[in-house]
């Protein structure tokens, strides 16, 4: 499990920086000049990451970070910010140099504050609207500690060191690209080291913990049913084995807009276990890491099949996105191998149709790109996101449950809500399977949309 925990850790990392090193830099080096430079921060934090694999602490982390700003910015001056021993204070040091005063009571408002306000913090820009009564307490935190930039590292939801560098400039375009990169990669290598020490308490527990429901909570939402606006949603997961390589997860991101995503990975076991905690992983973190960058369905697919494909050792999964847009009534989404999923439409129905559209597995090749298709979005409609594990389960005379067994049971339902939709295919499911073993893990979700 330790080995598991570890090496789950690392290939996310890595995934992290293909991934955003592939798709942003590529979009910063449209300049001849700005491709040379982008192509120097690409080597810089490349460098950086493998470095970052090796080291044991924040600290060594963080030392390592400030080279990486010297080599990316050409800055001087590089000060951290790390919570202290007492709960609410703050050290400041340079580091693997220097130890700083400590920050005053009064100037700690902004460590609060870039919890919910991750973007880099400029002392040139400090007059936008976003920063609000900050300016003031930032522009002396700044002053305090010679620095005219600020980096929060923030990972979900908490604010796990601030780094201060003084750029001598008004950040460039090219500059923010760089810093949105060096911020992510930093973030990960800082929480790698804490996720180490989390596993390192957890395994201590071991006994007590039952492996498929630490798998469970990897792989889907903490909450299986939800709401935004008009679209509401319930899910469900059960793994066939101990350890479950079906995942499903959703995304808030704005303007009532929500993105749903489901897939399975090829394989069984821990193998596939890690290929699907990578996969939802990436995700995760391409979604929690700025709400200025909130890539499509097709974009998604593309990045995550970037981080899972080693030519040495092929990895692949299944995998659909779907982005429901009720303001602009439509849902746009990609496939990469999976199982289509079916929409009922209860206007003079019900209807049962499909969201049709096809693409090659993740992983399959480094540069792939996929469709995107576009539906419009009606204001009764159901939609049922499943994994082919759903069809695969056997009744006690080995037969499937199939594809027909749940078509009858979704055009039996008269505009039923998310969760009742939910309950009776499961009932259904059960009846048939009778508690017999399943062959194969099941994932779920259920959509309504009802405008």
């Amino acid at each position: 499990m330790k080995s598991a925990e570890l090496i789950i850790s690392v290939t996310i990392g890595l995934a992290l920086v293909i991934v955003w090193l592939a798709v942003t830099l590529a979009r910063a080096g449209r300049r001849s000049s700005e491709s040379a430079l982008g192509a120097m921060a690409r080597d810089a934090l490349v460098k950086f990451a493998d470095r970052a694999l090796e080291l044991e602490s924040v600290a060594d982390i963080l030392v390592s970070a400030r080279e990486a700003a010297w080599r990316l910015f050409g800055c001087q001056r590089v000060v951290a910010f790390e919570p202290g021993a007492d709960r609410g204070t703050w050290d400041a040091f340079i580091p693997g140099d220097e130890i700083l005063p400590a920050v005053p009571a009064g100037l700690r408002g902004p460590f609060g504050w870039f919890v919910h306000n991750r973007g880099v913090a400029a002392r040139g820009e400090l007059g936008d609207r976003r920063f609000g009564a900050m300016r003031a307490p930032l522009g002396e935190l700044m002053d305090r500690y010679e620095v005219d930039l600020l980096i929060p590292l923030v990972e979900h939801g908490r604010l796990l060191a601030v780094i201060g560098i003084l750029l001598g400039r008004r950040p460039t375009d090219l500059d923010r690209q760089v810093l949105l990169l060096y911020r992510l990669e930093v973030t990960a290598a800082c929480a790698n080291i804490k996720l180490h020490r989390q596993a390192a308490h957890v395994l201590t527990l071991a006994k007590e913990i039952d492996l498929a429901s630490a798998v469970k909570l990897a792989l889907v939402p903490d909450e299986v049913e939800g709401s935004a606006g008009p679209i509401s949603w319930a899910g469900h997961y059960q793994a066939a084995g101990q350890a479950g390589s079906d995942f499903w997860g959703v995304y808030q991101l704005g303007d009532g807009r929500v993105l749903f995503l489901i897939g399975d990975a090829i394989g069984s076991g821990l193998g596939g276990s890690m290929v699907a905690a990578v996969v939802k992983s990436c995700c995760d973190a391409i979604y929690d890491s700025d709400p200025t960058i909130r890539p499509g369905p097709p974009e998604l697919l593309a990045a995550l099949s970037a981080a899972l494909q080693r030519p040495s050792t092929p990895t692949h999964a299944r995998c659909f996105a779907a982005l429901f847009d009720p303001e602009a009534g439509r849902i746009l989404y990609a496939n990469a191998g999976h199982t289509l999923p079916y929409r009922i439409n209860f206007a003079g129905g019900p209807q049962l149709g499909v969201l049709a559209g096809s693409g090659t597995l993740l992983g399959d090749t480094l540069d792939q790109g996929y469709r995107e298709n576009r539906s419009p979005l009606g204001d009764r409609e159901a939609f049922v996101l499943f994994t082919d594990g759903l069809t695969k389960a056997r009744s006690r005379e080995g037969e499937p449950f199939g594809e027909r067994r749940l078509q009858r049971v979704l055009a039996a339902q008269k505009d039923a809500s998310a969760r009742e939709i939910r309950e009776r295919i499961l009932t259904s499911l059960a009846a048939y399977h009778d508690g017999g073993p399943l062959v194969d893990d099941i994932a779920l979700v259920v959509v309504r949309c009802k405008m």
